[in-house]
């Protein structure tokens, strides 16, 4: 499209340097002016039918929830997307997208994984659609994104949430390593102070060491929620995003014991506050697709 425009710009009056730039300038306006693509909007499909084994009743709760990996601005990056003009990789362009997506999936929740324009762009962009939201920033100072569930009040009372940091397993190695000899060698060793923190930070990406395998910053968040109409009903909203690396799944399955172990516990609490059996729903980025390798 680019060079067809080029192509029929007229020819400059004169050919001299100076009128050259001029166009040059005029032909890189006019391809940065170029109007938004409207994205295109996916439509749900039903999977009811005699092969699912539970199916809708019209006396029961209707409401939609999506989850969706929104992909984070910060891991926009051209090489990784080389078939994408880079016009529709700048934020601008995407929050437009992202915006009109959201808005025509018309979901009751959504649960998104990725998200780092959190304060900047999507809680107040969600609000003007009608939503509220709760969110959760990945631990690690580089780490920007983090997970979010948007509701709609109108739908959903919020009455509690949790939040996932699985950054504790590291902490839990660390409290069942700490023995008493080993209190007694760092007492008396005091002098090696320096010598040890060398070592440590050498040995920071060593990822044959559990405190390091297991440190990905990934997060989650869990939330209950008391749905009104057409009766009252308190369902659990669980949104998470796992690590990716494939060679580490031994770090993705214990992400996901960890979420689920977090999971029962809070179904628990919740049952025993409020003397109900409430729903579940589990959603995210889990990075894990039928046929994974399994530790």
């Amino acid at each position: 499209m680019f060079s067809t425009t080029l192509h029929h710009l007229p020819r400059p009056i004169r050919s001299s340097f100076t009128s050259c730039r001029v166009c040059r300038k005029i032909v890189s306006r006019r391809m940065s002016t170029n109007p938004a693509i409207e994205p295109k909007v996916r439509k749900f499909e039903s999977v009811e039918g005699a092969d699912i084994s539970s199916t809708s009743q019209s006396d029961g709760i209707r409401f939609r929830l999506v989850s969706y990996n929104i992909l984070a601005q910060v891991y926009v990056k051209s090489a990784l997307f080389p078939h994408s003009p880079p016009a529709c990789l700048k934020w601008k362009a995407r929050s437009h997208a992202i915006h009109s997506v959201l808005k025509n999936l018309e979901a009751d929740f959504f649960c998104l994984q990725e998200v780092d324009e959190y304060d900047s762009f999507y809680r107040k962009n969600m609000e003007s659609l009608g939503y509220s939201g709760i969110y959760i920033q990945r631990t690690g100072q580089r780490k920007r994104d983090g997970c979010a569930i948007f509701y709609k009040p109108s739908c959903a009372e919020l009455i509690t949430k949790e939040r996932i940091e699985y950054n504790d397993l590291v902490d839990s190695i660390k409290a069942d390593s700490v023995t008493c000899s080993e209190q007694k060698i760092e007492t008396s060793n005091e002098r090696k102070g320096d010598d040890k923190a060398k070592d440590s930070r050498k040995d920071s990406r060593d990822l044959n060491d559990p405190l390091v395998r297991l440190k990905r910053d990934c997060v989650g968040i869990m939330a209950a929620f008391r749905i009104n109409k057409p009766f009252q009903h308190i369902v659990i909203v669980a949104n998470t995003h796992l690590y990716w690396d494939p060679e580490l799944a031994d770090v993705k399955l214990a992400q996901a014991k960890y979420l689920l172990s977090r999971l029962a516990q809070f179904r628990t609490l919740i049952s025993d506050e409020f003397e109900c059996t409430p729903s579940v729903l589990l959603a995210g980025d889990f990075n894990s697709i039928p046929g994974d390798k399994r530790p």
